[in-house]
Protein backbone atom coordinates (compact mmCIF):
# COMPACT_ATOMS: atom_id res chain seq x y z
CA UNK A 1 0.00 0.00 0.00
CA UNK A 2 2.97 2.57 0.64
CA UNK A 3 3.18 5.11 2.81
CA UNK A 4 0.26 6.49 4.28
CA UNK A 5 -0.37 10.12 3.05
CA UNK A 6 -0.02 12.99 6.10
CA UNK A 7 -4.22 13.77 5.35
CA UNK A 8 -5.23 10.20 6.68
CA UNK A 9 -3.12 9.53 8.91
CA UNK A 10 -4.70 9.12 12.27
CA UNK A 11 -2.61 11.94 14.18
CA UNK A 12 -3.96 14.08 11.84
CA UNK A 13 -7.82 12.86 12.79
CA UNK A 14 -7.48 12.28 16.54
CA UNK A 15 -11.07 13.04 17.25
CA UNK A 16 -12.06 9.59 15.27
CA UNK A 17 -9.74 7.63 17.66
CA UNK A 18 -11.74 9.32 20.64
CA UNK A 19 -15.33 9.11 19.31
CA UNK A 20 -14.18 5.08 18.74
CA UNK A 21 -13.01 4.90 22.56
CA UNK A 22 -15.81 6.87 23.63
CA UNK A 23 -18.04 4.19 22.05
CA UNK A 24 -15.70 1.36 23.64
CA UNK A 25 -16.21 2.75 27.03
CA UNK A 26 -19.87 2.38 26.64
CA UNK A 27 -19.67 -1.44 25.76
CA UNK A 28 -17.76 -1.79 28.67
CA UNK A 29 -19.99 0.23 31.25
CA UNK A 30 -22.63 -1.92 29.44
CA UNK A 31 -20.78 -5.18 30.52
CA UNK A 32 -20.38 -4.18 33.93
CA UNK A 33 -24.32 -2.98 34.02
CA UNK A 34 -25.10 -6.49 32.53
CA UNK A 35 -23.17 -8.06 35.68
CA UNK A 36 -25.10 -6.60 38.04
CA UNK A 37 -28.19 -5.35 36.76
CA UNK A 38 -28.95 -6.50 33.31
CA UNK A 39 -31.96 -4.19 32.59
CA UNK A 40 -29.42 -1.16 32.84
CA UNK A 41 -27.55 -2.85 29.92
CA UNK A 42 -29.95 -1.49 26.90
CA UNK A 43 -29.69 1.99 26.80
CA UNK A 44 -25.98 2.22 28.10
CA UNK A 45 -25.51 0.14 25.18
CA UNK A 46 -27.67 2.21 22.69
CA UNK A 47 -25.48 5.41 23.31
CA UNK A 48 -22.68 3.32 22.95
CA UNK A 49 -24.59 2.76 19.22
CA UNK A 50 -24.88 6.57 18.81
CA UNK A 51 -20.95 7.18 19.46
CA UNK A 52 -20.04 4.14 16.95
CA UNK A 53 -22.11 5.18 14.48
CA UNK A 54 -20.59 8.91 14.58
CA UNK A 55 -17.35 7.50 14.74
CA UNK A 56 -17.93 5.41 11.90
CA UNK A 57 -19.25 8.48 9.64
CA UNK A 58 -16.72 10.61 10.90
CA UNK A 59 -14.36 8.35 8.87
CA UNK A 60 -16.92 7.96 6.11
CA UNK A 61 -16.66 11.69 5.83
CA UNK A 62 -13.36 12.00 5.64
CA UNK A 63 -12.59 9.26 2.82
CA UNK A 64 -15.66 10.40 1.21
CA UNK A 65 -16.80 6.96 0.79
CA UNK A 66 -18.11 4.04 2.67
CA UNK A 67 -15.56 3.40 5.33
CA UNK A 68 -14.18 -0.19 5.27
CA UNK A 69 -10.83 -0.39 3.90
CA UNK A 70 -8.59 -1.72 6.12
CA UNK A 71 -8.20 -4.36 9.37
CA UNK A 72 -9.35 -1.76 12.16
CA UNK A 73 -12.51 -0.81 10.27
CA UNK A 74 -13.40 -4.74 9.42
CA UNK A 75 -13.74 -5.07 13.00
CA UNK A 76 -15.06 -1.93 14.18
CA UNK A 77 -18.05 -2.41 11.68
CA UNK A 78 -17.74 -6.18 13.08
CA UNK A 79 -18.54 -4.69 16.80
CA UNK A 80 -20.74 -2.32 16.01
CA UNK A 81 -22.97 -4.78 14.13
CA UNK A 82 -22.76 -6.87 16.97
CA UNK A 83 -23.79 -3.60 19.17
CA UNK A 84 -26.80 -2.92 16.80
CA UNK A 85 -28.56 -6.56 17.06
CA UNK A 86 -27.51 -6.87 20.93
CA UNK A 87 -29.64 -3.62 22.17
CA UNK A 88 -32.29 -4.57 18.88
CA UNK A 89 -32.90 -8.43 20.44
CA UNK A 90 -32.08 -7.53 24.02
CA UNK A 91 -33.13 -9.71 26.85
CA UNK A 92 -31.64 -8.66 30.16
CA UNK A 93 -30.57 -12.45 31.32
CA UNK A 94 -26.85 -13.17 32.03
CA UNK A 95 -26.62 -15.92 30.39
CA UNK A 96 -28.09 -14.29 26.94
CA UNK A 97 -25.87 -10.87 27.24
CA UNK A 98 -22.39 -12.02 28.88
CA UNK A 99 -21.41 -14.10 25.30
CA UNK A 100 -23.14 -11.40 23.20
CA UNK A 101 -21.28 -9.14 25.40
CA UNK A 102 -17.65 -10.89 25.04
CA UNK A 103 -18.04 -10.97 21.06
CA UNK A 104 -18.51 -7.03 21.40
CA UNK A 105 -15.56 -6.77 23.29
CA UNK A 106 -13.50 -8.91 21.56
CA UNK A 107 -14.21 -7.37 18.05
CA UNK A 108 -13.86 -3.55 19.43
CA UNK A 109 -10.47 -5.02 21.05
CA UNK A 110 -9.11 -5.96 17.77
CA UNK A 111 -10.53 -2.81 15.83
CA UNK A 112 -8.82 -0.85 18.65
CA UNK A 113 -5.53 -2.68 18.27
CA UNK A 114 -4.68 -1.86 14.59
CA UNK A 115 -3.71 1.59 13.64
CA UNK A 116 -6.42 3.70 12.68
CA UNK A 117 -4.93 5.61 9.52
CA UNK A 118 -7.58 6.23 7.22
CA UNK A 119 -7.36 4.46 3.30
CA UNK A 120 -8.78 5.73 -0.01
CA UNK A 121 -10.74 3.16 -1.10
CA UNK A 122 -9.55 1.21 -4.10
CA UNK A 123 -11.21 1.14 -7.54
CA UNK A 124 -13.12 -2.07 -7.12
CA UNK A 125 -14.93 -0.92 -4.06
CA UNK A 126 -15.98 2.19 -5.70
CA UNK A 127 -20.02 0.50 -6.45
CA UNK A 128 -23.05 1.34 -4.88
CA UNK A 129 -22.76 -2.81 -4.41
CA UNK A 130 -19.87 -2.23 -1.78
CA UNK A 131 -22.01 -0.39 0.75
CA UNK A 132 -25.00 -2.77 0.62
CA UNK A 133 -23.59 -5.83 0.37
CA UNK A 134 -21.23 -5.48 3.44
CA UNK A 135 -23.61 -4.30 6.06
CA UNK A 136 -25.44 -7.15 5.49
CA UNK A 137 -22.95 -9.16 5.78
CA UNK A 138 -21.69 -7.69 9.01
CA UNK A 139 -25.56 -7.85 10.36
CA UNK A 140 -25.71 -11.29 9.79
CA UNK A 141 -23.09 -12.18 11.23
CA UNK A 142 -23.91 -10.31 14.36
CA UNK A 143 -27.37 -11.66 14.03
CA UNK A 144 -26.40 -15.59 14.15
CA UNK A 145 -24.02 -14.68 17.21
CA UNK A 146 -27.31 -13.80 19.11
CA UNK A 147 -28.85 -17.19 17.72
CA UNK A 148 -25.53 -18.74 19.38
CA UNK A 149 -25.97 -16.79 22.46
CA UNK A 150 -29.77 -17.66 22.71
CA UNK A 151 -28.45 -21.11 22.19
CA UNK A 152 -26.64 -20.81 25.64
CA UNK A 153 -29.48 -19.45 27.36
CA UNK A 154 -31.49 -22.13 26.29
CA UNK A 155 -29.15 -24.79 27.61
CA UNK A 156 -28.74 -22.91 31.27
CA UNK A 157 -32.37 -22.25 31.28
CA UNK A 158 -34.42 -24.93 29.18
CA UNK A 159 -37.25 -22.36 28.35
CA UNK A 160 -39.39 -22.43 25.40
CA UNK A 161 -39.12 -18.77 24.97
CA UNK A 162 -35.12 -18.99 24.14
CA UNK A 163 -35.80 -22.21 21.40
CA UNK A 164 -38.06 -19.23 19.99
CA UNK A 165 -35.40 -16.55 19.76
CA UNK A 166 -33.11 -19.31 18.24
CA UNK A 167 -34.91 -20.10 15.61
CA UNK A 168 -36.14 -16.30 14.66
CA UNK A 169 -32.83 -15.17 14.77
CA UNK A 170 -31.09 -17.73 12.90
CA UNK A 171 -34.26 -17.25 10.49
CA UNK A 172 -33.52 -13.39 10.72
CA UNK A 173 -29.72 -14.58 9.55
CA UNK A 174 -30.77 -16.20 6.52
CA UNK A 175 -32.60 -13.57 5.24
CA UNK A 176 -29.94 -10.73 5.84
CA UNK A 177 -26.84 -13.30 4.45
CA UNK A 178 -29.39 -14.17 1.30
CA UNK A 179 -29.23 -10.59 0.44
CA UNK A 180 -26.01 -9.98 1.36
CA UNK A 181 -24.82 -13.12 -1.15
CA UNK A 182 -27.36 -11.67 -3.59
CA UNK A 183 -25.41 -8.12 -3.46
CA UNK A 184 -22.22 -9.58 -3.18
CA UNK A 185 -22.89 -11.51 -6.47
CA UNK A 186 -23.69 -8.10 -8.23
CA UNK A 187 -20.74 -6.58 -6.84
CA UNK A 188 -18.61 -9.70 -8.32
CA UNK A 189 -19.63 -8.80 -11.59
CA UNK A 190 -18.82 -5.55 -11.67
CA UNK A 191 -15.64 -6.02 -9.79
CA UNK A 192 -14.11 -9.54 -11.38
CA UNK A 193 -16.68 -9.82 -14.09
CA UNK A 194 -18.43 -13.29 -12.48
CA UNK A 195 -21.25 -13.43 -10.20
CA UNK A 196 -19.15 -16.59 -8.47
CA UNK A 197 -15.52 -17.14 -7.86
CA UNK A 198 -13.51 -20.26 -6.12
CA UNK A 199 -12.67 -17.80 -3.92
CA UNK A 200 -12.20 -18.99 0.78
CA UNK A 201 -14.90 -16.55 1.42
CA UNK A 202 -17.61 -17.09 -1.33
CA UNK A 203 -17.14 -21.03 -0.98
CA UNK A 204 -17.56 -20.06 2.82
CA UNK A 205 -20.26 -17.83 2.02
CA UNK A 206 -21.91 -20.82 0.51
CA UNK A 207 -21.42 -22.88 3.68
CA UNK A 208 -23.28 -20.80 5.83
CA UNK A 209 -26.17 -20.10 3.86
CA UNK A 210 -26.68 -24.43 3.77
CA UNK A 211 -25.87 -25.04 7.48
CA UNK A 212 -28.54 -21.97 8.03
CA UNK A 213 -30.97 -23.36 5.20
CA UNK A 214 -30.60 -26.79 6.73
CA UNK A 215 -31.51 -25.19 10.34
CA UNK A 216 -34.58 -23.97 8.32
CA UNK A 217 -35.28 -27.82 7.31
CA UNK A 218 -34.52 -29.24 10.93
CA UNK A 219 -37.27 -26.50 12.59
CA UNK A 220 -40.01 -27.46 9.51
CA UNK A 221 -39.41 -31.31 10.38
CA UNK A 222 -41.89 -33.11 12.37
CA UNK A 223 -39.31 -35.87 13.10
CA UNK A 224 -36.89 -33.59 14.79
CA UNK A 225 -39.69 -32.08 17.55
CA UNK A 226 -39.38 -34.00 19.94
CA UNK A 227 -35.40 -33.18 19.64
CA UNK A 228 -35.49 -29.27 20.88
CA UNK A 229 -31.56 -29.50 21.48
CA UNK A 230 -30.71 -29.95 17.63
CA UNK A 231 -31.14 -26.25 17.04
CA UNK A 232 -29.63 -24.48 19.54
CA UNK A 233 -26.58 -26.97 18.77
CA UNK A 234 -26.40 -25.90 15.21
CA UNK A 235 -26.79 -22.30 16.41
CA UNK A 236 -23.38 -22.76 18.38
CA UNK A 237 -21.70 -24.66 15.53
CA UNK A 238 -23.17 -22.19 12.83
CA UNK A 239 -20.94 -19.56 15.04
CA UNK A 240 -18.17 -21.31 14.84
CA UNK A 241 -18.64 -21.25 11.25
CA UNK A 242 -19.21 -17.33 11.25
CA UNK A 243 -15.72 -17.15 12.98
CA UNK A 244 -14.16 -19.23 10.04
CA UNK A 245 -16.21 -17.44 7.29
CA UNK A 246 -15.01 -13.73 8.48
CA UNK A 247 -11.34 -14.06 10.48
CA UNK A 248 -10.41 -16.93 8.94
CA UNK A 249 -11.29 -16.00 5.11
CA UNK A 250 -10.75 -12.38 5.68
CA UNK A 251 -7.45 -12.40 7.85
CA UNK A 252 -5.86 -15.71 7.35
CA UNK A 253 -6.40 -16.94 4.13
CA UNK A 254 -3.91 -14.92 2.60
CA UNK A 255 -4.97 -15.67 -1.09
CA UNK A 256 -8.66 -14.98 -1.02
CA UNK A 257 -9.53 -11.79 -2.37
CA UNK A 258 -11.48 -10.53 0.31
CA UNK A 259 -8.54 -10.70 2.45
CA UNK A 260 -7.44 -7.34 4.29
CA UNK A 261 -3.75 -6.63 3.95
Amino acid sequence: MGLTPPELMAAAHPWLARLLWAAAAAYALAAVAALLRPRAARPILAAGVALHLGATLARGLAIEFFPLTNKMESFSAAALAMAIVTTVAFRPVRAYLVPLLAVLAAAMAAALAFPGDLRWPPPLMRTIWYPLHVPLSFLAYATWAAAGAAAVAWWVRREGEWLALVDRLALWGLVLWSLAMVTGGVWGVVAWGAYFVWDAKVIWSVILWFHYAAFVHVKLTPSFQPRPWARPALAVVGFLLVLVAYVGTSFFFARSSHAFG
